[in-house]
């Protein structure tokens, strides 16, 4: 499988540095807490650099035109997703297009850390079908470390 094996759609595309920047300006509070308290980065120079270290990138629309968020996978399998307000504007949408996207990724599994306060990321992470494995702290911020195995190569 190759990246041109991965799903792309209507509201789901390959990222550039630019649109990375754009969600960075724009994450949700949530979002945004994370990543500064857990990188010691501001939000946007944590967005470009998850972007710049991923294989592999995204972003999602909405129906309405909105960016809604990023997303991508390192050469380790460490997803992620930063997201803005326009991701809760159309929940259902999005998350099938996440699910789609998920499915069609070439890796035999996926694993991050999320912040067991940002409850969107949770649910979400939940209805993908992760597991989650353990609660840690990193600079006092409550996290979570979850997995997914893929069947899909």
């Amino acid at each position: 499988m190759t990246t041109d094996d991965i799903y792309v759609g209507e509201f789901i595309k390959p990222c550039t540095a630019q649109l990375a920047f754009e969600v960075g300006e724009n994450l949700r509070w949530e979002d945004r807490r994370e990543v500064e308290e857990t990188t010691g980065l501001c939000a946007t120079a944590a967005v470009l650099e998850s972007y710049y270290r991923s294989s592999y990138s995204v972003f999602f629309r909405v129906p309405n035109g909105k960016t809604a968020g990023v997303a991508g996978v390192t050469p380790d399998n460490r997803i992620w997703m930063l997201c803005t307000q326009a991701s809760e504007e159309y929940p259902h949408t999005f998350v099938r297009e996440a699910r789609r996207w998920l499915k069609s990724l070439p890796y035999e599994y996926l694993w991050n850390h999320a912040d067991m306060r940002n409850e969107s990321h949770i649910k979400l992470l939940k209805l993908l079908g992760f597991k989650f494995l353990r609660y840690y702290v990193i600079n006092g911020v409550p996290l979570i470390e979850f997995m997914k195995l893929c069947v899909n190569r």
